[in-house]
C-alpha cells in the first residue's frame, strides 16, 4: 500500500506534474497480460497507481458527463453539482480492474452517506461481461456504458492519458478534478483523496 498524499504547497506541485507525467507514460509502456509478462496490446496499467493530487486554485471545471447506464438508466453529472464524485475508469477484460473492484465496492459504501458518489466508466467491453463483472463484485454504483465511454472520458481531457485503465478520478463539489489515480488504486489512497476533499467544504 502507498502512503497517503501529503499536502503540499501548489509551487511544488506544479514542479511534480512533468516528473508524473513521465512516470504514467512508463507505466502505459509496460502495461502487463493476465499472466504478467509486458503485453501493451492489453492496454491496462500494471502495478499501484500514479498519484496526483490538483491545487483548488488550479483546478477547472469539467464540462458535462453523461451516458446510458448499464442498469438501463442515464447519468447526467450537472445533477450531482455539490457532491464528490469519484469515477472509475474500468473493463471486465482488465486484470487490474479485478483486484481492485473490492476496495472501490467498500470505499464507495462507507461514503455513500457522506454525499460521496461513485460512477464507472466501462470501455472496452460488452454490456453482457460488463454486467456479470459488477454482479461478480457486487458492484452497486452506476456504471456508464462502453458504447458512451468516449464522450464521457473526453471531460477529462489531457488529464486522463489514453488507455490507463483502471484510472480513478475524484471531482470536487464544484465540478473540478481534484485528484487522479492512474492505474489500480488502494484503499488508503482512495479514502485519503475523498477525505481530503471532502475538507475543503
Amino acid at each position: 500500500m502507498p502512503p497517503a498524499p501529503r499536502r503540499d504547497t501548489g509551487r511544488r506541485r506544479r514542479q511534480a506534474v512533468p516528473a508524473v507525467l513521465l512516470v504514467v507514460g512508463s507505466l502505459l509502456i509496460a502495461a502487463c497480460s493476465d499472466g504478467g509478462s509486458a503485453a501493451q496490446e492489453h492496454g491496462y496499467v500494471s502495478g499501484d497507481g500514479v498519484i496526483e493530487q490538483i491545487p483548488a486554485d488550479e483546478r477547472a471545471e469539467l464540462p458535462p458527463i453523461s451516458g446510458q447506464l448499464l442498469d438501463g438508466g442515464s447519468y447526467d453529472s450537472r445533477e450531482q453539482r455539490g457532491e464528490v464524485v469519484v469515477y472509475n475508469v474500468w473493463g471486465s477484460w482488465c486484470v487490474p480492474c479485478r483486484e481492485e473492484a473490492p476496495i472501490l465496492r467498500r470505499v464507495s459504501e462507507e461514503n455513500r452517506d457522506r454525499g460521496v458518489r461513485f460512477v464507472g466508466i466501462n470501455v472496452r467491453d460488452n454490456d453482457a461481461s460488463a454486467r456479470a463483472f459488477e454482479r461478480r463484485y457486487q458492484i452497486t454504483y452506476p456504471s456508464i456504458v462502453t458504447a458512451d465511454s468516449s464522450k464521457a472520458l473526453l471531460a477529462f481531457g489531457s488529464k486522463l492519458p489514453p488507455n490507463a485503465v483502471p484510472s480513478t478520478m475524484v471531482v470536487d463539489q464544484q465540478g473540478r478534478l481534484a485528484a487522479r489515480v492512474i492505474g489500480k488504486t488502494t484503499y488508503g489512497t482512495l479514502t485519503s483523496l475523498i477525505e481530503d476533499t471532502l475538507a475543503e467544504r
